[in-house]
């Protein structure tokens, strides 16, 4: 097996969590987007700095994940990091925008993931 890179393409258990993701989001399913993420959350996207509650989350499903995030998310390709997270990058703006997103609490590699934050900065 070659030693992991920065970065590697997605591997089968998140591939598959990653087409239920796409799809909640664009149904705007915003309990099924929460599911397994922690409040408050770290929420990076112009005035936005934090999302504070998970009803806050899905009362403002549509004010956080912007036309553009959906967006990215409909077409982007999330990249793996050594630690079994993943992010998915993108430039707006003159900023860089990763959503994270980790394995969830208690569940074992390959068994489930949750969106843990927007991040916003410099590229």
């Amino acid at each position: 097996m070659s030693p992991m890179r920065a970065a590697d393409p997605p591997d089968a258990p998140f591939s598959q969590w990653w087409a239920k993701f796409q799809s909640a989001v664009a149904r705007g399913d915003a309990k099924a987007v929460a599911d397994g993420a922690t409040f408050p959350m770290n929420w990076e996207n112009g005035p936005t700095r934090k999302i504070a509650t998970e009803a806050d989350f899905e009362k403002r499903f549509d004010f956080y994940f912007t036309p553009e995030i959906k967006s990215h998310i409909a077409n982007g390709k999330p990249e793996r990091l050594p630690r079994g997270s993943y992010l998915l990058i993108w430039q707006a703006r003159g900023n860089e925008y990763s959503l994270s997103f980790r394995l969830k609490r208690g569940i074992e590699p390959g068994g489930g993931f949750a969106l843990e934050y927007l991040a916003e900065g410099a590229p």
